[in-house]
């Protein structure tokens, strides 16, 4: 049951505070209720515990469900079902130090087909205890669309790289234009790979119409 994950990903989440409270309650628990000031606080460990242990492996779960979601919804929207999908996360509010996934992504996806790749910004951000909905006209469903789509096709592009200083994905266009993505280094490096791979086999146009 989602209810139940959630509590479980929560306890893992905020363990520390959780531990914090248990620890104040039992101090002033245990001068009169020895016994059962130290059954509750071993109870709690336990649960702590069993919580970390969960968010370890199921809160990335979470985030690889959702991610795939935007995805299929981005390929049938923008008619390209054969297209490979490389995510560009950034990462956002984090639980604590100790958990390597994160509590909010931002999310952008480059779709790579045979002659262009496809660009998705302005994704709904992911939210591992609240994610984006829609409103009343949506029925208040999950978001699944991304607002901003481009296509460019490679051999209009003229070369790609991370751009350290701002931390983002600048892709140059042949026109001049830099069209720049969002993320942190190791998605963007990925995609760096990806498009060279592309750029290295195909031939250069000249662009001279701006690219709005």
């Amino acid at each position: 049951m989602k209810f139940l994950e959630d509590i479980q990903l929560k306890i893992g989440c905020y363990w520390f505070y959780i531990l914090i409270l248990s620890f104040l309650l039992f101090i002033l628990l245990v001068p009169q209720y020895g016994s059962l000031a130290v059954t509750l606080f071993a109870i709690i460990i336990l649960l702590v515990f069993l919580g970390f242990v969960y968010h370890q492996h199921y809160a990335k779960a979470r985030l690889h469900a959702y991610t795939h979601m935007l995805i299929q919804a981005g390929k049938k929207k923008l008619l390209i079902p054969d297209s490979y999908a490389l995510l560009l996360t950034k990462k956002g509010k984090a639980c604590n130090k100790f958990l390597s996934t994160r509590k909010q992504y931002k999310v952008n996806i480059i779709y790579f087909s045979d002659e262009f790749i496809t660009i998705s910004t302005k994704c709904p951000h992911f939210d591992l205890f609240k994610l984006a909905r829609g409103g009343m006209a949506d029925k208040w469903a999950v978001k699944k669309s991304c607002a901003h789509n481009k296509e460019f096709y490679y051999s209009y592009i003229q070369s790609v790289h991370f751009n350290p200083e701002s931390k983002k994905l600048d892709i140059v266009l042949t026109s001049g234009n830099v069209e720049s993505i969002e993320s942190d280094k190791k998605p963007a490096e990925k995609a760096v790979i990806k498009l060279r791979e592309k750029l290295r086999v195909t031939p250069r146009g000249v662009q001279t119409n701006p690219i709005l």
